[in-house]
C-alpha cells in the first residue's frame, strides 16, 4: 500500500482505488467505465473509454467513457432547462446553495484531496492546499459577494438634460457557460469558475482535462450532493479532438478556457464562427527577479517552492529565475541545499514531497528542453535524468545559464526545472524578464522598499507579487486579468464575476416632456437650442457657457422637454 496507513480516506470505494497491486490492477479489476455527468447523474458516454492512470506507477486505475456530440447535445438541453429556473432564483437562495457547497468541499476535504493526489501524483497534504482549499475559499466568497457583483449600479449625467433620467447597469446572467480546464488546476480552478457562473444564475458545461477527467467529475458530483438543481451543472469528459464539440456547441452562450496558446488559437478561430464572447487564460513564462539586497535564505525558498510545488506543473509555477551577480553564487548554493533536501518517490509515501509528471508524453516534453538547453551550452547543476523504473519521475533539476533563446527559456515548460541565468544588473533582469509575449506571473526578491517598488512598478506581467509566489490562485478576493498572448478577460473577484454576466445599459425617464429634446422637427428652434446647449457645455470660458445656459433658458423647446426643476443643474462633465 506504499507506506499509507489505512484507512486512508474513509471512503470505501477510494481506499480500493488507493490500494495499488505492485504489479498494476488487472482490467476486470478497472470495473465499468466511468460516464459522464449530465441533468445530475452519471450518464451517456458513449465515445472512446480514457484510462485513468496513476502517475506514479504508470498503471490505470479506473477508466472514462468519453462523451459524443449526443450527449453534449443532452447535457445542453438539460442545461437549458435548469437555466431558465435558476436564473430566476434570488441570490439570497443562490447564496444559500454555494454555502451548501462550500460545506460539501470541507467535510469531503481530504477524501478529495486523497483523489486528486492518486489522479495527478501528487502528495494528498499539497492537493489539499493547492487545490481543495483555494476552491473552498472561492466557493465561500462568490456566496458571499455575488449580490454585490449583480446590483444593479447607478450611472450618473454628465449633461444638464439628462439629469433627470434613472440610468443605470443591469448584471445578468450570461446563459450556459462553458468551462475548459486544464490537469494543472483540475479542481480548485474548475470548481472557482463554476460556483461563480452559478452565483450570477447560469448554467455551465465543464470539459475537464483528459488528464484529470477524475477531479472534473468530482465537481458534478459536489454540485449534486449541495442540492443545485439537476442539469445546472454538467461534466463532459471529452478527448481532446472532441473539446470543441462543447465550446462550439450553437447554444452556449460564452467560453472560458484556461489551457496553452495552441488550444487558445483554436478555440478561437471555432468559436468565432458562431459569434460569442471568450475568456482565456493560456499561461507563460513565470519570471523571478532575485535582487542583489534580497534575503537570500527566503528567496531561495520561495523560487525552490515556487518552481517545484506540483512538480512544477502549478499554472504560476516560476520557470525563469534572474540573479544579480553579487549574490549569484550564494543564491545558487542556498537552491542548491534546498533542492538536496527534496523527498521524490511515490506521493503515497510519507513525507514525499515530489511526485511524478502526469504522463510520459509530457516527461519526454520536459526532458527534450532540458536536454536542448544543456545541448547549446546550460550547465546541469542537478537533476536532468530520467530514473529507471515505473512511473513519470522526473528529478528536481538546475539549469544554470541556458541560452535566452532556448526552448527552455521560451516555452513552457510545467516541469521540475529551475533555469537560473546570472545578470549584471536590476534592469537587464527586468528587461529579460519582460522579454516573452505571454507573461502572466512574475515577482522579485528584495528588502528594499524601494527596490520592491521598482519591482512592481516595472516587471510587465499581469500579477507580480515580491517576496511570495502563488499568491493569486489562493486569495478570493483578487482579479487576474489576461492580456496579449497570455489571454484576455478576467478571473476572481467581483470583477471575474461580472465576467459571468451580461451587462445592459437602462434609462427611465419619469417626467412627462413633449418629445426628447433633440427629437423632430428640425426647425429653428432645434438650431437654437442644440447652439445654446453646444455653448452651455464646451464653451471657451464661463462667460460664454453662462450665454449657452440663458440661451437654453429661452428656449421653449427645452422648456417643454427638460423637466425646470433640473434646469439649472450642472453637468458632471471634465470642465467643470
Amino acid at each position: 500500500m506504499y507506506g499509507v496507513d489505512p484507512p486512508l480516506t474513509g471512503d470505501p470505494e477510494l481506499d480500493r482505488l488507493l490500494i495499488v497491486r505492485p504489479d498494476g490492477p488487472r482490467a476486470s479489476e478497472l470495473g465499468p467505465p466511468l460516464t459522464p455527468w449530465i441533468a445530475g447523474q452519471a450518464d451517456g458516454g458513449g465515445g472512446a473509454l480514457i484510462p485513468c492512470v496513476d502517475p506514479a506507477t504508470g498503471e490505470p486505475f479506473a477508466q472514462v467513457a468519453t462523451a459524443t456530440a449526443d450527449d453534449v447535445d443532452r447535457a445542453v438541453d438539460a442545461a437549458g432547462l435548469a437555466a431558465a429556473l435558476w436564473r430566476k432564483t434570488p441570490f439570497a437562495d443562490r447564496r444559500v446553495h454555494l454555502h451548501r457547497l462550500a460545506d460539501v468541499l470541507r467535510d469531503e476535504a481530504w477524501t478529495i484531496a486523497h483523489a486528486l493526489a492518486l489522479e495527478l501524483g501528487r502528495p494528498a497534504v499539497e492537493t489539499l492546499a493547492l487545490e481543495v482549499l483555494p476552491a473552498l475559499d472561492h466557493v465561500r466568497y462568490v456566496a458571499d459577494h455575488a449580490h454585490d457583483a449583480g446590483a444593479g449600479e447607478a450611472v450618473w449625467p454628465r449633461r444638464p438634460m439628462h439629469a433627470h433620467k434613472t440610468a443605470y447597469y443591469l448584471f445578468e446572467p450570461v446563459g450556459l457557460v462553458a468551462i475548459v480546464t486544464p490537469f494543472s488546476a483540475p479542481f480548485a480552478l474548475p470548481m472557482a469558475q463554476t460556483a461563480a457562473a452559478l452565483a450570477m444564475g447560469n448554467a455551465v458545461l465543464l470539459r475537464p482535462s483528459e488528464h484529470a477527467v477524475l477531479a472534473g467529475l468530482r465537481v458534478g458530483e459536489c454540485v449534486a450532493r449541495a442540492g443545485f438543481p439537476d442539469g445546472v451543472v454538467n461534466v463532459l469528459p471529452t478527448v481532446r479532438e472532441d473539446a470543441l464539440f462543447v465550446v462550439t456547441h450553437p447554444r452556449v452562450d460564452k467560453i472560458f478556457v484556461t489551457g496553452t496558446l495552441e488550444t487558445g488559437r483554436e478555440i478561437l478561430a471555432r468559436a468565432g464562427c458562431v459569434p460569442r464572447p471568450v475568456v482565456l487564460a493560456l499561461g507563460g513564462k513565470h519570471a523571478s527577479v532575485v535582487a542583489s539586497d534580497a534575503d537570500l535564505e527566503r528567496a531561495a525558498r520561495g523560487v525552490v517552492w515556487g518552481a517545484l510545488a506540483a512538480s512544477g506543473q502549478h499554472p504560476a509555477a516560476i520557470e525563469r529565475v534572474y540573479v544579480e551577480e553579487p549574490v549569484a553564487h550564494r543564491f545558487v548554493d542556498l537552491v542548491l541545499a534546498r533542492v538536496d533536501e527534496l523527498r521524490t518517490g511515490n506521493p503515497r509515501e510519507q513525507r514525499v514531497e515530489l511526485g511524478p509528471l502526469i504522463s510520459d508524453a509530457h516527461r519526454r516534453r520536459v526532458e527534450a528542453q532540458v536536454g536542448e538547453a544543456l545541448a547549446r551550452g546550460a550547465k546541469l547543476l542537478r537533476g536532468g535524468q530520467v530514473p529507471a523504473g515505473p512511473g513519470f519521475f522526473y528529478p528536481p533539476t538546475v539549469v544554470l545559464a541556458p541560452p535566452e533563446d532556448s526552448a527552455l527559456m521560451r516555452e513552457v515548460t510545467l516541469g521540475p526545472v529551475i533555469p537560473i541565468v546570472v545578470v549584471d544588473s536590476l534592469e537587464r533582469a527586468v528587461l529579460l524578464a519582460n522579454d516573452r509575449p505571454s507573461n502572466p506571473w512574475a515577482s522579485g526578491w528584495t528588502r528594499s522598499p524601494e527596490t520592491a517598488a521598482r519591482l512592481l512598478e516595472s516587471l510587465e506581467a499581469d500579477v507580480v507579487t515580491v517576496n511570495d509566489v502563488l499568491y493569486d490562485f489562493g486569495e478570493p478576493a483578487a482579479t487576474r486579468g489576461f492580456h496579449g498572448l497570455a489571454g484576455m478577460g478576467e478571473h476572481g473577484g467581483i470583477t471575474g464575476l461580472r465576467e459571468m454576466c451580461r451587462r445592459r445599459f437602462v434609462v427611465h425617464d419619469p417626467f412627462e416632456a413633449q418629445a426628447p429634446l433633440h427629437a423632430h422637427p428640425y426647425d429653428r428652434e432645434a438650431e437654437r437650442a442644440a447652439g445654446a446647449l453646444l455653448a452651455r457645455l464646451h464653451a471657451r470660458g464661463p462667460l460664454a457657457r453662462l450665454r449657452g445656459l440663458a440661451g437654453l433658458a429661452a428656449s421653449a423647446r427645452f422648456r417643454a422637454r427638460v423637466p425646470r426643476r433640473f434646469f439649472f443643474l450642472r453637468s458632471r462633465s471634465t470642465r467643470g
